[in-house]
């Protein structure tokens, strides 16, 4: 199963969740949504460091056994934004970039997909909310943690709008790989 097919199926399940909208529908709707952004950061690390990192000997980093709470996505996000050109803006402004290729037959350029990064809110303030909703901080103050439904339809439509744009992998790291690679295994040990 591929990326689309898995956030595809994170969102839907988490759309009929939201439509239930009681409260234990709703906790479950955040553990969907939480996923949904686990697996975006990791696709999209993966998916512009994979090459250079596994070049130069550390691959092990993206074998599927290693779960993504063993490294903070946080992490992951920060070294996303740190190597790609302008990613904070153009993920903040929700930026589409779209990948063209050669001349089709009628003399247009054909369309091969399109790019569009992680929005801060998803990594920073939403994956905290969602996870404190997960987690047992609410049986010290029930009240305190109790999801709200727009809320989280505010982060299902952030993570809808990756799923409609994040169709094309081609994400160019800053080429400078030694400062990469250093970067590299000081963040991940």
């Amino acid at each position: 199963m591929d990326l689309f097919s898995k956030l595809k199926d994170y969102l839907n399940r988490a759309q009929k969740l939201l439509d239930l909208s009681d409260e234990v529908s709703l906790t479950y709707c955040a553990l969907e949504l939480r996923k949904a952004i686990e697996l975006m950061v990791w696709t999209q690390f993966k998916d512009v460091f994979k090459t250079e990192i596994t070049n130069v000997g550390l691959g092990e980093f993206f074998n599927p056994p290693l779960k993504l709470q063993n490294q903070s996505i946080s992490k992951m996000y920060d070294f996303l934004k740190k190597h790609i050109h302008n990613y904070s803006n153009r993920a903040a402004n929700k930026t589409v970039i779209t990948h063209k290729s050669g001349f089709d037959s009628d003399e247009s350029m054909t369309i091969d997909g399109s790019t569009c990064f992680i929005q801060p809110e998803l990594v920073k303030s939403d994956y905290k909310y969602l996870s404190e909703i997960l987690h047992y901080e609410k049986e010290v103050d029930p009240a305190k943690f109790q999801p709200s439904k727009e809320k989280l339809s505010q982060i299902y439509n952030r993570l809808k709008f990756i799923e409609d744009n994040y169709t094309f992998r081609r994400i160019v790291p800053n080429k400078n790989m030694e400062v990469l690679i250093e970067n590299f295994t000081k963040t991940f040990d």
